[in-house]
């Protein structure tokens, strides 16, 4: 008898195990459908026409990208200035990918990978000017010597004083060149640094900034990629740019002080867009800038660190005059917002006016002027295009959002910034050097008021030049990766008088 009791109770537990797995595989595959009218519908119209909550929802009229990437980005993060809530915890990583899916996305070519992009760039044949060597200017012969060899990745380059320089080397490593002479060891106790295994990799030790009052106080800036002792969704480590202060002594790395870390929830599994740059403005004040961590809608969000430029005091109190102190919904730090990935500041020595280069996408490499407050429109407004070819937004202008002084289209991986000042090269000064990472060159950029009057190329570098720096003695040094060196640039002849 119970052997035929059995039976039935077998049965009817086969037909609920199958009734579980049927509502398991309904639930692996979400009704994007159904999905899109419950969360998306009220604002974005039933048809995705737009209504006056938000935005019609086309390829042609998407402002954070058009990607599937971008559409999941969007709608997991949301836009928080626009009235999007962050969905991320509301659905599902597979009901944000399926609604994703069910918009319409921007199609273009297929983006080859970075090992192909990597591939066709150094089989590519480069013309680049001798070091040691002379090369013409319209103003100058500029002679180029090696002043330092056999680094990595050289990023940034500072003097202490007129004998004494450091450098760091964006693997991890601050380095020290005295009377001309490179020390072989690397200075000790300074932080770890993150890099990523990626050839794409931008993450490590960054920025070097000297304390106005360096020979008063000793205190020297870094600025480096943290990582947390954590992993993100896709399981990549959590990182974010950080800021802190030392001094040197003895050759090792002490008195460490945090000027700026981000919250947690700012940090993020994208190995590139740190920024990173720092400079002092004439008022003791620090700047910096942190790139958007490839969260492009956050750029605009002052409570979010991401996509700005930050202004601290020397021991990262914000001053009382920034533009979102004492605001509660933004962050006291934020100076400026709406950048993509600022790798050169410079203060005009003549106005005190902060000039940046921003990195675009494909195509719309700017330089601003940076002012309190301001908006620079990243990623609503930009001169560029997705790296597929896509649209990336259709406006170039928008109400508010500061227009770049200059932008170059095609883009040059725009990255440091420095005014000339000194006498090795009169007839430049108070003239903008700029370096190109794509094309591997310095230039020079006569200014008039706000607007660039001339752009010349003086010199092609055989490295990917990160900075360029005037030195106490006038000369120009060049700091590159592959070969890791730092160029020296003087005056050999003046060609106009």
């Amino acid at each position: 008898m119970c052997g035929d009791r059995a039976r039935p109770c077998a049965f009817v537990v086969a037909v609920l195990m199958l009734a579980l797995a049927a509502g398991a595989s309904v639930a692996a595959e979400p009704d994007a459908a159904v999905l899109y009218q419950r969360n998306c519908a009220s604002c974005h119209g039933a048809d995705r026409q737009g209504t006056g909550l938000g935005p019609p929802l086309s390829a042609r009229t998407y402002r954070y990208g058009g990607s599937r990437d971008d559409l999941a980005r969007v709608i997991r993060n949301g836009v928080a200035s626009q009235g999007m809530p962050a969905f991320d915890g509301l659905l599902s990583a597979q009901e944000i990918a399926a609604l994703a899916e069910f918009l319409p996305a921007r199609q273009g070519d297929p983006e080859p990978s970075p090992e192909e992009v990597q591939a066709a760039a150094d089989a590519a044949p480069r013309e680049f000017d001798a070091a040691p060597g002379v090369v013409d200017t319209l103003d100058y012969a500029v002679r180029a010597e090696v002043f330092a060899d056999g680094l990595e990745t050289v990023w940034a380059l500072a003097f202490l004083d007129a004998d004494t320089a450091l450098l760091s080397e964006r693997p991890g490593r601050l380095r020290v060149i005295r009377n001309g002479v490179l020390d072989p060891r690397p200075v000790r106790g300074v932080p770890g640094v993150y890099v990523h295994e990626h050839m794409w990799n931008q993450g490590g030790l960054l920025d070097i900034a000297v304390d106005p009052a360096y020979r008063s106080n000793g205190w020297i800036y870094l600025s480096y990629s943290h990582r947390l002792d954590a992993v993100g969704p896709e399981g990549e480590p959590l990182a974010m740019t950080r800021v802190v202060r030392g001094r040197l002594r003895g050759h090792a790395w002490v008195d460490q002080e945090v000027v700026f870390e981000a919250a947690r929830q700012a940090y993020g599994e994208p190995f590139w867009h740190y920024g990173g740059r720092m400079v002092f403005d004439g008022e003791g004040r620090l700047l910096f800038s942190v790139g958007d961590r490839g969260v492009q809608e956050l750029a605009r969000e002052p409570a979010r660190p991401t996509g700005k430029i930050h202004r601290v005091l020397p021991d990262g109190t914000p001053p009382a005059d920034n533009p979102f102190h004492g605001r509660g919904d933004a962050l006291a730090s934020v100076y400026s917002l709406g950048h993509r990935n600022s790798q050169g500041m410079a203060i005009e020595p003549a106005t005190g006016r902060l000039w940046a280069t921003e990195h675009g996408p494909r195509g719309g490499d700017e330089l601003n002027i940076v002012v309190r407050g301001g908006d620079y429109g990243w990623p609503v407004v930009s001169h560029g295009i997705n790296y597929d070819g896509t649209l990336l937004t259709p406006h170039t202008r928008a109400d508010g959002v500061i227009q770049p002084v200059h932008y170059w289209r095609p883009s040059i991986g725009v990255s440091g910034l420095a005014f000339y000042r000194g006498d090795e090269f009169p007839l430049w000064r108070d003239k903008l050097l700029v370096t190109g990472l794509s094309p591997r060159d310095l230039r020079l950029l006569t200014i008039d008021g706000e607007r660039v009057q001339h752009e010349e190329i003086l010199f092609r570098a055989q490295g990917r030049p990160y900075e360029p720096v005037v030195g106490p003695d006038g000369a120009i040094y060049l700091v590159t990766d592959d070969p890791g060196q730092i160029l020296r640039l003087t005056a050999q002849e003046e060609r106009r008088q």
